[in-house]
């Protein structure tokens, strides 16, 4: 609940769980509330937005409610229920709703209220403010600081409103607004629950991935980020959606390879949605490429608008190519067969429609220039030639020169590919990304996970990923979804962190004094077969290999030390969370000073080995404000103590064999 003012009869309360519209509810809290007026503007100007043209409403008896939608289409206003207005709000624009009665419960009370909510606000999840209409000081204060406002919650249903149909919306709406909200029975209908893979290359029994949610609010939450070893299945998981968007746009086949051999029914590929339907694509038999389709528990009398986009890990297209122009969103799922690695010469196609269309590119290109850090030049042209074949991309550096796409690097050509399909994504859109750092530089990585988590709060993003940089533990702690492909046998497999491990793991985090602490180097981790050594800290991980090869032990696993630290149980949130993630051999060393916390880890993790250095410390540690410790080795970490060796080696002769 936004609130009201004193003595203010309108309860006001907003959601974003409506997707892609926000609602906002209205409702009377005294017995009658008579003479109500409504003014709505737009304009870039706060001042100014106040005003605009009106509409009236006789009267509001206790716990009626109108309702109005806030949305970016443009064909929504004629689908709304009775009762119910749609204000358009676009890039650039402030809305100012302004509310007036002349009476409460019969008596001549006059009073009034304002609602302003710029684009920008809207789309990152901010709340509107609320503001006293008569008097332009709350609005300048609005514009000097815009994080005052009021908080908002999303409702888990609306308030005593009616809800838009499916079917007018399926009447009234062409198959290209898709984007179009469905009301509260059906907005959920428009996110994926998990998907379903079984007898799909290296599944060969079903594995299912949950996918992240969005809230409308928080950055992140609507991100799956799937991690995993080359060769374990990420990108099987690709070409499953991938699949399923074929099919529901025509047909799939599947080749002999493609195929595992030891799945007895062939392949099903299951899209569970939240409502609790299910899309299947299966195998018509056991062996045959062909494939059928169905809903499960049957057809529904209005089908998910969800629309999947699949970016493949190969972008790059043709230097020259002909005039093809299209706005579609999903022409990557337009054939009946599908490839990771092939040319998208119809990508040309979007790159048309942005260099047609003003609008279009001044957004796409902003989003280019925050990723890449500075304005990316660049128009299609005609050279000299073959009429209609000749087109090509021109970009002109900073320096004043022009030269082709050819000139460009693989990396920026990939990320064209990446940003062009979430530019004008909607929020309905489910986006899977293959292996979105290729080519690209550290930092340019760093900066499109960031845009990529800020689009997730609206839509469902799903990455598959090699790369450190694009998990973020603030994406996973506001709803992100974190899993891990990995291999037993033959056999992919899917594993995900749970929530509570989440929460868990989230307080491992170390601030300003540890700001490596699930880091990217921590993160590297995620991305590792299996045989993890977790110790106390970044120091003990450095040291480490220094004691095993002075004990003469080959090492064995990789050092798993960034922020672990010991003493306040994060050894074993770690632990927590490798077990979620499938990691089958672990190893937790702490120092000797910790015999209660070994024991808590064996009895959790009765499938890992805890263990015990022979000493209190990885080296010594000299007495400042508490007291000194002995360590492993002396005080500069150069020289492991032979008392210690034969002990030692012991321990890590224990480590080796476990790993075996």
């Amino acid at each position: 609940m936004l609130g009201r003012k004193a003595d203010c009869p309108i309860e006001v309360r907003f959601s974003n769980v409506l997707f892609p519209a926000t609602l906002i509810t209205l409702t009377s809290t005294a017995d009658f509330v008579d003479g109500l007026q409504f003014d709505y503007a737009l304009s870039d100007d706060l001042v100014k937005a106040r005003q605009g043209d009106g509409w009236g409403v006789k009267r509001l008896a206790r716990g009626e409610a109108l309702d109005y939608f806030v949305h970016q289409l443009d064909r929504f206003d004629d689908v709304v229920p009775p009762n119910t207005f749609a204000l358009s709000l676009q890039r650039g624009q402030v809305m100012y709703l302004g509310v007036s009665w002349t009476g409460i419960d019969g008596a001549e009370r006059a009073g009034q209220l304002g609602l302003v909510w710029s684009y920008e606000d809207w789309q990152k999840g901010l709340g509107p403010f609320l503001s006293r209409q008569e008097d332009d000081r709350d609005l300048r204060r609005y514009m000097a600081d815009r994080d005052i406002r009021l908080a908002g919650r999303n409702l888990k249903r609306r308030p005593r409103a009616k809800p838009i149909r499916n079917a007018d919306i399926k009447r009234r709406i062409d198959n290209e607004s898709r984007a179009i909200a469905m009301g509260p029975a059906a907005a959920k209908t428009q996110f994926v629950e998990s998907l379903e893979i079984e007898g799909f290359r290296g599944f060969g029994k079903s594995s299912k991935l949950i996918l992240g949610l969005p809230d409308g609010a928080a950055g992140g939450s609507g991100l799956t980020i799937v991690v995993g070893a080359n060769n374990a299945g990420k990108s099987t998981i690709w070409e499953s959606f991938d699949a399923i968007a074929r099919k529901r746009q025509g047909d799939v086949s599947f080749s002999e390879g493609r195929r595992n051999r030891s799945a007895p029914n062939g392949i099903r590929l299951s899209m569970n949605y939240v409502d609790g339907t299910t899309y299947v694509v299966e195998s018509q038999r056991v062996n045959t490429s062909e494939t059928r389709a169905f809903w499960l528990p049957s057809t529904p009398a209005t089908l998910p608008s969800t629309e999947m986009v699949s970016v493949p890990s190969r972008r790059y297209f043709q230097a020259n190519f002909g005039k093809n122009v299209t706005s579609q969103r999903d022409w990557m799922n337009s054939s009946d067969e599908f490839s990771r690695f092939d040319e998208r010469d119809q990508f040309t196609g979007r790159l048309f429609d942005l260099h047609n269309d003003e609008a279009k590119k001044k957004i796409f290109d902003e989003l280019v220039a925050e990723v890449i850090g500075s304005p990316l030049e660049w128009s299609i042209d005609l050279a000299d030639g073959r009429h209609g074949s000749n087109y090509y991309l021109k970009v002109t550096t900073a320096h004043g020169v022009s030269h082709s796409s050819e000139g460009l690097g693989d990396g920026i050509i990939s990320l064209l590919f990446i940003l062009n399909a979430l530019y004008d994504s909607q929020p309905n859109t489910l986006l899977v990304i293959d292996e979105p750092e290729l080519s690209l530089h550290p930092q340019l990585v760093k900066r499109l996970g960031r845009a990529i988590a800020r689009f997730a709060a609206t839509r469902q993003i799903v990455v598959l990923t090699h790369s450190p940089l694009l998990v973020s533990w603030d994406d996973v702690d506001a709803g992100a979804e974190i899993a891990r492909v990995y291999k037993v046998g033959p056999d992919s497999r899917i594993a995900q962190v749970s929530r509570s491990v989440v929460a868990e793991v989230t307080k491992t985090r170390g601030g300003w004094k540890n700001p490596h602490v699930l880091g990217s180097e921590a993160n590297e981790a995620l991305f590792l077969d299996d045989e993890i050594i977790v110790v106390e800290g970044q120091e003990d991980s450095g040291l480490l290999p220094i004691v095993f090869s002075q004990a003469g032990v080959p090492q064995r696993g990789t050092v798993f030390g960034w922020g672990s630290g010991g003493g306040d149980g994060n050894p074993g949130r770690i632990a927590a969370l490798l077990a979620d993630l499938g990691f089958s051999k672990v190893v937790i060393l702490l120092d000797k000073d910790k015999p209660d916390e070994v024991k808590k880890i064996e009895s959790d993790f009765p499938q890992y080995l805890a263990l015990s250095i022979p000493a209190d410390d990885i080296r010594d540690k000299p007495a400042t404000n508490f007291k000194g410790k002995p360590g492993l080795l002396d005080q500069r970490g150069k020289k492991l103590k032979p008392e210690l060796v034969d002990e030692t080696r012991e321990v890590l002769s224990r480590v080796v064999d476990y790993f075996g």
